[in-house]
């Protein structure tokens, strides 16, 4: 399969939902006019192509529909295309000049760092370069493992340390072995870092001025990873990094599996980066160096619209050869059911032949060598009479143990109707149980409401005896008050 082969099949997805959608809604319009070009600016975005781009594209298609004069909504697809095409640009590949060359490989976490360099060394070496490989990333456990065994299938060596060690370190002992060595690419795998985090994007400034120091004037390409699967996410990745690291091309992962290659055309035109790698697929050969000519004529070819498979027309060019096999197969059917039908009219002659061989056959003689023939009809009667009345004892043993099942069963039902009656007769006990108990307590209160008048009553005696106490101590005061006078 040649590479463009694989680039269109890997932008299938993309294909599909993008040009799809852009192409429904063309073709929803007889005329051209503002609503059309709302419709498209909108589907654009919703592709993952981004705000300003699709604003863009918008913008410069009115301008070229104007100056052409065109009406008929069907042509718009070749402006599309040929605006795409100017913004994507001429393509810009690896720097890789000098020996040794240097290529830091930096990202998030998850978007195929350590798959791409084991893709790329594979690549490099299969253009006749000597490749090592730095394996920086002592942060993730099992990273230095995982791009051990990349490295094992490209057939490159590599440089690594243990774990938990200064990535710069192992940079440096990289660098030192390329150029004992005589290596022409060293490929630098880091630990994954958001830009936001200040210790990691210090330590990536100290790989940059190791490779400075130990490898001046070499040639360095400073890619940045994104996956394809996370869209516009991907391009504020691509910002946030351009901001703190010297960002010079990207590698897009994860294509072929996701219908947001839009973003290629976002990255282009609002970052200025240049996509330089893309993946295709899981195989070491499906990382291929970007072509954007490509990109646009995969994106927009109508190959595999319009053109019938090659297994097509071999199917139609062997038509005739299909009747005659036809033929043939009905031929052996017709036989195979006059096989049958004679096989049938046989087996018919063969059932009416034998009836005249039955008739045919002698009498057997009258005492012949079987004991059983001897027997007199008498003893046959008898024997016929002795298994009916056994029989009839079978079954009436069967009927008995019948009836003693339903005994049985009936009994079991008597006890069970008992069970209940028991059950219903002590939940009537239990009812009477609890209205004497609520009986009981509707006495204590009783007994409790007189208690508390009882006790009204003594208190309004005390009242009253309080008072009249009262009127004596007053009627005695006045009685001294008066002596007192006199």
């Amino acid at each position: 399969m040649g590479i463009f082969e694989k680039i269109k099949k890997g932008l299938l997805k993309t294909k599909e939902s993008m040009l799809g959608k852009i192409k429904g809604v063309i073709n929803s319009f007889t005329k051209i006019d503002e609503e059309l070009f709302e419709q498209l600016e909108e589907t654009m975005i919703m592709s993952d192509i981004g705000v300003e781009t699709s604003m863009l594209i918008c913008d410069e298609l009115r301008k070229k529909i104007k100056e052409k004069g065109i009406t008929d909504p069907s042509l718009i697809m070749e402006l599309i295309q040929e605006i795409i095409a100017d913004i994507m640009g001429d393509d810009q590949n690896l720097d890789l000049s000098t020996k040794p060359s240097v290529i830091l490989v930096i990202g998030v976490n998850g978007v195929g760092k350590t798959t791409t360099i084991g893709k790329l060394c594979y690549q490099l070496k299969n253009e006749g370069k000597k490749v090592i490989v730095a394996a920086a990333d002592t942060f993730r456990a099992a990273a230095v493992d995982q791009l051990e065994i990349w490295s094992q299938r490209a057939g490159v060596e590599i440089v690594k340390h243990g774990e938990g060690s200064d990535p710069a370190s192992v940079v440096y002992d990289a660098l030192d072995a390329a150029m004992a060595r005589k290596c022409d690419v060293v490929v630098c795998d880091t630990a994954g870092r958001l830009h936001n985090k200040k210790n990691l994007m210090d330590e990536l400034a100290k790989i940059n001025r190791v490779i400075d120091k130990k490898a001046e004037g070499c040639a360095k390409e400073v890619l940045l990873v994104l996956d394809a699967t996370t869209g516009q996410n991907a391009v504020n990745q691509a910002k946030m990094f351009k901001e703190a690291a010297n960002i010079t091309g990207i590698v897009l992962t994860k294509l072929d599996g996701t219908a947001k290659g839009g973003i290629v055309i976002s990255i282009k035109h609002e970052l200025g980066i240049p996509v330089k790698l893309i993946g295709l697929g899981e195989k070491l050969d499906d990382l291929q160096p970007f072509n954007s000519h490509d990109f646009v004529k995969a994106l927009f070819d109508d190959d595999t619209e319009d053109k019938v498979k090659e297994s097509d027309y071999e199917r139609l060019d062997g038509d005739e050869d299909i009747e005659y096999a036809d033929d043939a197969e009905n031929d052996e059917s017709d036989e195979i059911i006059e096989n049958i039908y004679n096989d049938d009219n046989e087996e018919e002659q063969i059932t009416e032949i034998q009836p005249e061989a039955e008739e045919e056959k002698p009498e057997p003689e009258e005492h012949t060598e079987f004991s059983w023939n001897t027997e007199t009809d008498d003893d046959i009667v008898w024997s016929a009479a002795e298994s009916e009345q056994t029989e009839i004892t079978d079954t009436e043993g069967q009927t008995e143990s019948e009836q003693s099942e339903t005994n049985d069963t009936e009994e079991q039902t008597e006890s069970e109707q008992s069970e209940t009656v028991d059950t219903e007769e002590q939940e009537e006990s239990e009812q009477s149980e609890t209205n004497d108990t609520e009986e009981q307590t509707e006495s204590e209160q009783s007994e409790t409401v007189d208690t508390e008048e009882q006790e009204e009553s003594e208190q309004s005696e005390t009242a009253d005896t309080e008072e009249s106490e009262n009127t004596k101590k007053k009627f005695s005061f006045k009685n001294l008050f008066r002596r007192k006078k006199k």
